[in-house]
């Protein structure tokens, strides 16, 4: 009396429904994650680039910039006790 169409859904229109509503869903969380951890990746800077911006602002002296990149790089090839 319904024909094929009904059946379809009967026996698995479900599963249909759900990835209409799931898939939009997880695809939205996916784009989210990745655009933070992109943003976040971005904001990474190294120890040393830090202090060579506050030299250059002038937030620092010469001889305070020398000896914490002298400390730095110290510590990066394991000098460091």
């Amino acid at each position: 009396m319904y024909g094929f169409d009904h059946g379809v859904w009967m026996m698995g229109g479900w599963l249909v429904m759900l990835a209409v509503w799931l898939l939009p869903f997880a695809f939205l969380l996916i784009a989210i994650k990745v655009f933070f951890e992109r943003s976040r990746a971005g904001n990474d800077k190294s120890a040393l680039e830090i202090l060579e911006k506050a030299y250059a602002s002038g937030k620092i002296e010469r001889e305070e910039f020398l000896r914490k990149r002298d400390d730095l790089q110290a510590g990066a090839s394991g000098d460091l006790p």
